[in-house]
């Protein structure tokens, strides 16, 4: 198969056979709304793996969900004694407690049975955070929650969630983002129809940039934009169209942030002023099975008064959230599918090239997740400082 890409014979087999198809393991992952969760278990499945949330005595607690005996979920269980951090397997009664996942009875074998002790479930350290809850699904020793939830996020006084179950794989749409696939995909959304848009950027260069208080991220700046252009032989693209122009695109530094998109260690995107103007917007995307992922979506607000507040939601909820965090997200979705599409029927896809300029963005990505992911270099990437890192990203540009 004829492929475009003209990087080095080393550098696609090296990206992918250390990006995993579940995703890279050692970090802290959301999961689902904390309100989600309480004494009845919630199954889930993430990065592969079965996973139950339950409370017990108001603390959050997740666990495989699987009894080690048979392999029942242990999520069709409950408690057989109420008050304690217990749930029992429906099939033969051997019950775990949730804390720690040891197995403390097995209750049709009598309180004096063998297998008291001997066996456990795997549990999962978890953590609350502006109302979502959050797992660490690595075996590593966790770090502190605060090295991967980024701070801005959790300073937020506003957090507004989406999610949608979506076809793919997180490694399409982390190599999504960036300004090669919004000047033409996002074109003919309704979000963008109404806008000042662009045809093209002159001289993308990706960085490492840790502007604010955010932390270090790979931001993907450009030196200027081509609002129309002749094309030899084609004529002018693109063409004016009607309603350009009725909305302000606020491209203003946020909160110290400069760059519009940026990516972050395990999977993360970052951007300013989506869906509405004055919002932080988070995308993470979290593998459950070969073909399917949680498309997890995040708007922040920081407004400090009531009437800001309120501003802020009016404006989310007329305009933002349905067409900004719905449609225009639904496009992207549809490219990720294509993508997915792609690899089911050649069995690989195709990466980023550097014949097209603005793929240095992923181009950069790659080299980026290649060098710092936890699960490879053993070291926090969200720590890393960027100065010491910024020439060996800049150059898979």
């Amino acid at each position: 198969m004829n492929r475009t890409n003209d990087q080095p014979a080393e550098a696609v087999p090296r990206y992918d056979e250390i990006a995993p198809e579940m995703g890279f393991r050692e970090y802290w992952y959301p999961a689902c709304l904390a309100k989600e969760i309480s004494e009845k278990p919630l199954p889930m499945t993430l990065m592969g793996e079965p996973i139950m949330f339950l409370r017990r005595n108001g603390k959050l607690y997740a666990l495989a969900d699987e009894c080690p005996h048979r392999g029942t979920r242990l999520s069709l269980g409950n408690c057989q004694f109420p008050g304690t951090n217990t749930i029992t397997c429906v099939y033969h009664g051997w019950t775990f407690d949730v804390t720690n996942g040891k197995c403390v009875a097995a209750l049709t074998d009598g309180p004096n049975s063998a297998v008291v002790n001997k066996v456990s479930a795997r549990t999962y350290p978890t953590t609350e955070c502006q109302g979502i809850v959050w797992i660490w699904m690595g075996h590593q020793k966790p770090v502190a929650p605060e090295e991967d939830i980024p701070p801005l996020f959790r300073q937020a006084t506003i957090v507004k969630v989406v999610r949608r179950l979506a076809y793919g794989n997180w490694r399409w749409h982390v190599e999504n983002p960036g300004m090669g696939h919004a000047l033409m995909l996002h074109r003919s959304s309704l979000f963008m129809r109404v806008r000042t848009y662009p045809g093209f950027a002159k001289n993308i260069q990706p960085k490492l940039s840790d502007d604010g208080i955010d932390g270090t991220w790979l931001c993907e700046y450009c030196d200027d934009v081509g609002m129309a252009a002749e094309f030899p032989g084609l004529g002018v693209w693109p063409q004016p169209t009607l309603g350009r122009g009725l909305v302000h695109e606020d491209m203003s530094p946020l909160h110290g942030v400069a760059a519009k998109v940026s990516l972050r260690l395990p999977g993360i995107t970052r951007v300013t002023h989506f869906p509405i103007n004055g919002a932080m917007y988070y995308e993470w995307f979290v593998q459950t099975d070969a073909d399917h992922y949680i498309y997890f979506q995040v708007c922040c607000g920081y407004s400090k008064t009531l009437a800001e507040r309120a501003s802020f939601l009016a404006r989310y909820h007329l305009w933002g959230h349905f067409s900004g965090m719905i449609r225009f997200n639904q496009q992207d979705l549809s490219m990720v599918a294509n993508s997915q599409d792609f690899v089911n029927r050649h069995g690989s896809w195709n990466g980023p090239t550097k014949l097209y300029a603005p793929d240095c963005f992923q181009l950069a990505w790659r080299d980026y997740a290649a060098r710092y992911a936890r699960d490879i270099a053993k070291r926090p990437a969200a720590t890393a400082n960027a100065s010491t890192v910024a020439a060996g990203t800049a150059a898979a540009g």
